[in-house]
């Protein structure tokens, strides 16, 4: 899919100095906000159908996702704290050519353009990064931008940083009708550490040169994805303290459910048998998440089956807290499989770093990144002989 969206980025024109529009990007315009807007118009309006900012914002699901989920204030309660939240992504999924934006009065009427990539942008935030990564360059390129942001990630000091951000606010007021010394910052910073994130370069934090994290980038940080398991205590303990950490367990299962929908969206098929006599319904955790909680609601660790695979093999008798050490080795390869396939074809929809993630909890190893597919199938088997 990343393919197929820097394909079609291509074939449109995003200069800022042709449209003078400064709703390309906002602040408000972050991976788990623009997935769950998505989410949000998916579930809210009919298929062809226009629709306003406030058809999707006072939409029942919306109200239950950024309240349940996102752990705020009712909607009708707090309408000027959520008025940025749908309105901003909205105008840049405009922008981006995904939805069409026509006046009508004194409002906005959109209409979903490119139903593929809401889709696909829905299904996770990393979806959604890896969109607006590739939407954000191309718009700096288009508008003659980008050798600026080149010539940061190569120096990458606060003099460079610094003269970055100084071009791109007298751009931005020069350009759009901003003017306010303020505003362009509120852009430049999320989407500088967007571009970082992608690069694996240094970004901004509080206003100097620093690392970027992908929890930066989101509104709703991942507060558990920092906890680590010390060798001197058990799993169990490690367990309690896990389940301490969530402050927002709605979130969490959340997630967990969003990354098996996502694993499902792929692999129509079994990912063991990958035939079409193997509809895959199940999505199985390969590391149970009762044990290894901190896996539940990563992709790699999640594997699409049928269900005679997840009640009879990968649990035996279908007790659901025990897993067969065979079948699970059986499904750790299969997975990995899957991870090769989607690299040779540049999909990114999976990671070997993650996989190798996933195998160094869920064995309690250190295996190197530097590992080949091949060498790491080997691994998986000496764990479950």
């Amino acid at each position: 899919m990343i393919n197929t969206i820097e394909a079609y980025l291509e074939t449109i024109d995003l200069d800022i100095r042709k449209t003078n529009s400064a709703r390309f990007f906002d602040q408000k315009v972050q991976p788990d906000v623009l997935s769950a807007v998505c989410e949000c118009i998916l579930n809210c309006i009919n298929e062809d159908d226009s629709f306003s900012v406030n058809d999707v914002r006072y939409c029942k699901y919306s109200n239950e996702l950024v309240t349940e989920i996102f752990n705020k204030p009712d909607i009708k309660k707090a309408e000027n704290e959520y008025d940025k939240f749908f309105s901003q992504p909205l105008k840049m999924l405009a922008y981006s050519g995904l939805l069409s934006e026509e006046k009508n009065g004194r409002s906005n009427v959109y209409r979903v353009l490119k139903k593929e990539f809401i889709e696909y942008i829905s299904l996770r935030d990393r979806n959604a990064f890896y969109f607006l990564a590739a939407y954000l360059e191309k718009v700096l390129k288009d508008s003659d931008l980008w050798n600026e942001f080149e010539n940061f990630f190569k120096v990458q000091d606060n003099h460079s940083l610094y003269e970055i951000k100084e071009k791109f606010k007298i751009f931005i007021q020069t350009n759009t009708p901003i003017k306010k010394e303020y505003e362009p910052p509120r852009i430049f910073n999320p989407l500088l550490k967007i571009l970082a994130f992608k690069y694996k370069k240094l970004g901004t934090q509080k206003g100097n040169v620093g690392e970027v994290n992908y929890n930066d980038l989101l509104y709703n940080q991942l507060n558990w994805r920092d906890l680590k398991k010390e060798k001197s205590i058990s799993r169990q303990e490690f367990n309690k303290v896990f389940e301490h950490q969530i402050d927002n367990k709605k979130f969490y299962k959340y997630q967990i459910e969003k990354a098996k929908k996502f694993v499902k969206s792929i692999h129509k098929n079994s990912e063991i048998h990958r035939f079409n006599s193997y509809p895959a319904t199940q999505a199985h955790h390969i590391f149970l998440s009762s044990q290894f909680p901190e896996l539940a609601d990563i992709p790699e660790n999640i594997i699409a089956i049928t269900p005679n695979q997840h009640f009879y093999r990968a649990h035996p008798n279908n007790k659901t807290a025990v897993i067969d050490k065979s079948y699970q080795a059986i499904c750790l390869i299969s997975k990995l499989d899957s991870v090769e396939i989607d690299y040779r074809n540049g999909n990114g929809n999976y990671s070997k770093e993650k996989f190798i993630d996933v195998i160094n909890i869920g064995f309690d190893k250190k295996f190197d990144y530097t590992l080949d597919f091949e060498e790491l199938k080997h691994c998986i088997i000496k764990e479950c002989i």
